[in-house]
């Protein structure tokens, strides 16, 4: 089996250590913790994060699993609990029953769970500015396995990123990874875990 090693993006706002600490937790019970290499980034953009990962493939030959601090900006928001329940419910599949998902990889490129295609904006925000805007295909739960032979073939993150001067920062974080031509296999679909409230209400978060 590959090498495999974790890269975590830590924003740190908030209790972020307390997050961290229950994300380490996950990996330390599952046995991961064990045959990893864990990379904690502590960076203000998802897409820092994905750069380190992005290099990292360069001279690597790995398998990778990307976390990230999944409902840190709600802590002390009606939406905390939510958010934080939608963390667990992630880290449960991609962490907790990692052997599954990593078996994959000798066919896909990107493993995860909550695959969502490509999708006119305007389906879900009809009023919004950027309603004639297509979402990227992506995994929602932007929490994956993959691999440094597909990674090595994406654009630079932050090169990605300009593609999207006109929407929210949010879209490139997640859709980064499934920016090239790959084979992706979603796990798990459950998208009643989604805080779909907390989305709604953006200008909540701290």
């Amino acid at each position: 089996m590959k090498k495999i090693n974790i890269f975590s993006h830590t924003y740190e706002v908030n209790d972020w250590e307390q997050v961290r600490d229950e994300q380490l937790e996950y990996i330390n019970n599952s046995g991961l913790s064990d045959i990893s290499d864990i990379h904690i980034c502590p960076h203000d953009s998802e897409l820092k994060t994905q750069l380190d990962m992005w290099e990292h493939s360069k001279t690597n030959d790995s398998y990778y699993l990307y976390l990230h601090n999944l409902g840190i900006t709600w802590q002390k928001t009606d939406y905390e609990d939510i958010t934080a329940s939608y963390r667990r419910w992630i880290m449960e599949g991609v962490v907790g029953n990692w052997k599954e998902y990593i078996s994959y990889l000798d066919e896909y490129d990107v493993v995860g769970d909550n695959w969502k295609d490509d999708t006119p904006v305007s389906n879900w925000a009809p009023d919004s500015i950027y309603k004639d805007m297509v979402y990227p295909r992506h995994f929602a739960t932007n929490h994956w396995w993959t691999k440094s032979d597909y990674v090595k073939k994406l654009q630079n993150p932050i090169e990605y990123e300009k593609k999207f001067y006109k929407f929210v920062n949010r879209v490139s974080w997640e859709t980064w990874i499934s920016s090239y031509d790959g084979n992706f296999k979603e796990v798990r679909n459950d998208i009643s875990k989604e805080p779909n409230d907390a989305y709604q209400n953006r200008k909540s978060k701290r």
